[in-house]
């Protein structure tokens, strides 16, 4: 190995530092660079990759774990699909260091025990912080779910180091011991552990992704605005839905609002026979096609190149089309499929055209209005404060700028619904619930968009007065944080009932400034208070009765003699 490879890990690290996470610490920064580079494949937003991280005290040597159903990772509140073909759980732990340690690969078999034994209670781990007890909850509870349906399951334990050196014989051996125990438990499962070094970890870091793809075409017609209808080779379109992998590539089939329904799927039965009978009729007569949209595309000779493509439409047919060539990637087949490459002036346009070629199926209506005028409004807002509102996922990654600068919208619709609907037990257990079916009571274009940024500026506020005070809480910060903000926004506004828009929007000037110290105290000091009280586990914060005792001492301290003395 070579010393060039940790200078050239440690300077492409400090640059993605200095861009992305300059408030971090090397260890945390690191922590998020080697889970980037270790899931790449998988496209990952930022609150992804966050979602998955329970690192610092009591985080069992795990800096983050991530399961998969179909390629899709799984959060609190994701919908399963009809059929789960795939599963996967990723496990990883990062050091910041030149060698690979047997203690942390001990203290990852000891947190598979814990993951992996049903006997063990979760809510008895007390060991360990109430994030890692929460990812152990959410794989239990999801895997369990999909254990009747015949699958494949992989699990992969990710190191990552800055070592230039191959890990030494007693490393390995623990690896061995760890493989050995999670097949004791999962004996199904397919289980590697991958060394991911200096060199490892720069080479994916390097790689960029190709935005320019191309199609091999039968027949094609071209419109003035650089669309296209086209008639496409089956086995042209499977390669350009297959990575270097041999995989799906899921992150062009990500912007479809439908997901792959299963092979079980009548519709889907109905594609698979189509492909898999060489005497059948031509195969785009009984196809609908695939929709694609682009930033840009040109027909030259027989190939059609697409720049940025994206699979809004016809992902059962994409699907089955690359499962159909998966073994066989250079079958000779003549039959083609019709695709129609679409080029979209703005954001309004696009949202319009996946909505109406998705008119059969319910749709994401989330995802869709990000291009709402509100959200739009919003954006600029945001843009005053130094901060970036992501409406569409990865836009502002790509430009380099801080995480701790970008506002997601689900981020932001926590905060809302902590601090104006006054449910922060929903904004921490069930935020992706109460946007879809309050989303107008969240979004209002009615709404003054100074509330939003007030919600905002207060949440980061009391999240890092949270993270300042160490582990004052237990590790219970990312559970009580919506308890916080709300109590903090009752105190300034004088009142315990739900706010209007116009009253948050009135303490942006406050929210601009540094939030009295002895007041963050004293709110976040009674919110912990009435969580251990209630019990102090992660079902407590997530039903009602917690924020009715925390608003009822809320209005006792508001009372003449309370002790806020106002």
């Amino acid at each position: 190995m070579s010393q060039w490879d940790i200078k050239g890990l440690e300077t492409n690290f400090e640059g993605f530092r200095k861009d992305r996470y300059p408030s971090l610490s090397i260890a945390d920064a690191f922590e998020r660079f080697a889970i980037r580079q270790v899931l790449k494949d998988a496209d990952l937003s930022d609150d992804e990759i966050e979602s998955g991280i329970f690192a610092g005290q009591d985080d069992g040597g795990v800096d983050g774990l991530y399961f998969f159903v179909n390629r899709a990772l799984i959060q609190d509140e994701t919908d399963l699909p009809d059929e789960a073909l795939t599963a996967e759980l990723v496990i990883i732990q990062a050091k910041f260091e030149t060698g690979f340690a047997e203690t942390t690969i001990t203290k990852l078999e000891a947190f598979c025990h814990d993951l992996l034994d049903h006997n063990r209670d979760v809510d008895a781990m007390l060991h360990l912080n109430a994030d890692a007890r929460e990812a152990i909850r959410r794989f239990r509870d999801y895997y369990t779910k999909i254990l009747a349906s015949p699958h494949t399951m992989t699990v992969t334990f990710a190191y990552a180091t800055k070592s230039d050196q191959v890990p030494n014989i007693k490393v390995g051996i623990r690896a061995g011991s760890l493989e050995k125990y999670v097949k004791s438990q999962l004996s199904d499962a397919k289980t590697t552990f991958e060394y991911w070094g200096a060199q490892r970890l720069l080479a994916v870091a390097r790689r960029t992704p190709n935005t320019t793809e191309t199609l091999d075409i039968s027949k094609q017609f071209t419109a003035d605005d650089g669309s296209a209808v086209c008639l496409v080779k089956l086995g042209s379109l499977a390669k350009l839905l297959r990575d270097e992998h041999g995989d799906v590539r899921r992150s062009m089939l990500e912007p479809n609002v439908r997901d792959y329904q299963g092979a079980k799927n009548n519709v889907n039965k109905g594609i698979r026979q189509s492909l898999s009978e060489v005497t059948a009729p031509e195969f785009w007569w009984l196809n609908n096609g695939v929709t694609i949209l682009a930033s840009k595309c040109s027909v030259v000779g027989n190939r059609i190149v697409i720049e940025k493509p994206e699979v809004v439409n016809g992902l059962q047919t994409s699907y089955e089309i690359f499962q159909f060539f998966k073994n066989q990637p250079d079958k000779a087949d003549t039959r083609n499929v019709l695709v129609r490459v679409i080029v979209p002036p703005d954001e309004q346009v696009r949202s319009k055209i996946i909505r109406a070629t998705n008119s059969q199926t319910p749709i994401n209506e989330v995802s869709l209005r990000a291009t709402d005028p509100i959200h739009f409004d919003i954006e600029e807002k945001f843009r005053l404060y130094t901060l970036f509102y992501e409406r569409r996922k990865g836009e502002y990654r790509e430009l380099k700028k801080p995480v701790d600068q970008i506002i997601s919208i689900q981020t932001l619709a926590r905060a809302v619904i902590a601090l104006l609907l006054h449910q922060p037990n929903n904004a921490y257990a069930t935020p992706s619930r109460v946007l879809k079916s309050d989303y107008d009571r969240i979004f209002s274009d009615d709404h003054n968009r100074d509330m939003f940024v007030a919600c905002m500026l207060i949440q980061r506020q009391v999240d890092k007065y949270l993270g300042d005070r160490g582990e004052d809480f237990k590790n219970a910060r990312s559970i009580i944080k919506y308890f916080v903000s709300m109590a903090v926004a009752c105190t300034l506004l004088k009142k315990v009932t739900p706010p209007s828009d116009k009253e948050l929007a009135s303490l942006v000037p406050a929210a601009l400034k540094p939030l009295d110290p002895k007041m963050l105290d004293e709110m976040a000091d009674m919110v912990f208070k009435t969580y251990v009280a209630h019990g102090g586990t992660e079902s407590v914060a997530k039903g009602p009765e917690m924020r009715g005792a925390i608003l009822k001492k809320l209005a006792a301290l508001q009372a003449p003699t309370g002790g806020l003395g106002i």
